[in-house]
């Protein structure tokens, strides 16, 4: 998966999430700390999510993290099964640690 390609499908699963707890972007936005723009440019894939941000929005969302990146589609969830499980098997240090790598890789094109 290419980089834009993460954030496309992140900004949407985010939205979906947010949608799903019937929050508003200012409402997320408040608790999270941010504006309310700086939601909508998540969710739209104009600006990457900052790290400190992804324990506060699975918060606000009551969420476990590991969920804000499961955005598989139902053919390729299945395909994916263990992704999904081995981000389930993870503590928050450890989901913190796979995003940094996850950073440090999209530096490298």
């Amino acid at each position: 998966m290419r980089v834009k390609d993460f954030y496309k499908n992140f900004g949407k699963r985010l939205k979906e999430l947010r949608l799903q707890a019937k929050m508003s972007q200012e409402q997320l936005a408040e608790y999270v700390g941010v504006a309310t723009k700086t939601v909508s440019y998540w969710e739209n894939a104009h600006n990457p999510v900052t790290l400190n941000k992804i324990p506060l929005i699975a918060d606000a969302l009551n969420i476990p993290v590991y969920k804000l990146f499961v955005f598989f589609d139902t053919e390729e969830q299945s395909a994916n099964k263990d992704y999904i499980k081995l981000l389930q098997s993870k503590t928050g240090h450890e989901l913190d640690v796979l995003f940094k790598v996850v950073k440090e890789l999209q530096k490298i094109k």
